[in-house]
């Protein structure tokens, strides 16, 4: 009897095997289907350039400028601005922070007078982060 209940036992193992392997693939099936739309949860926004800007030149002996920002028109969004200075043949001489009073006046070291250009730009500077975000910028001539 031994040997009868082993092969009995073998029989319903094998069948239960086998029953197993064929319901598996059926249930493991199975179809989701779902739709979600939802809307973005963030904005852009762009930075114009300067609308105006009070920038005056000054001459002395016809071989040193002072250039002096007395106005400019702050930029929507902008949390910086600053002017950049570029001499008679285009090399920038100087990058001023306008926030700051020290800005806000160049004097330029011995240069040969003549017609120099200004650019006035505001920037977003992302908070916690070297990131920013650039705005257009305005330029101007000023002749000595």
């Amino acid at each position: 009897m031994t040997t009868q209940n082993s092969v009995l036992r073998s029989l319903v193992i094998a069948a239960v095997v086998i029953l197993g392997l064929i319901a598996a693939p059926t249930a493991a099936f199975a179809a989701f289907t779902d739709t979600e739309h939802s809307a973005p949860q963030f904005s852009t926004a762009s930075l114009a350039a300067p609308a105006t800007a009070n920038v005056s030149m000054s001459c002395s002996f016809g071989i040193r400028a002072t250039v002096t920002v007395n106005s400019f028109g702050a930029v929507a969004n902008a949390n910086y601005h600053d002017i950049k200075i570029f001499d008679r043949s285009g090399n920038l001489e100087f990058t001023g922070d306008l926030s700051k009073a020290s800005g806000k006046t160049y004097t330029s070291g011995y240069e040969v007078i003549g017609t120099w250009t200004y650019e006035i730009r505001g920037y977003y500077k992302v908070p916690g982060t070297t990131n920013f975000w650039t705005g257009k910028v305005l330029k101007g001539t000023l002749t000595c």
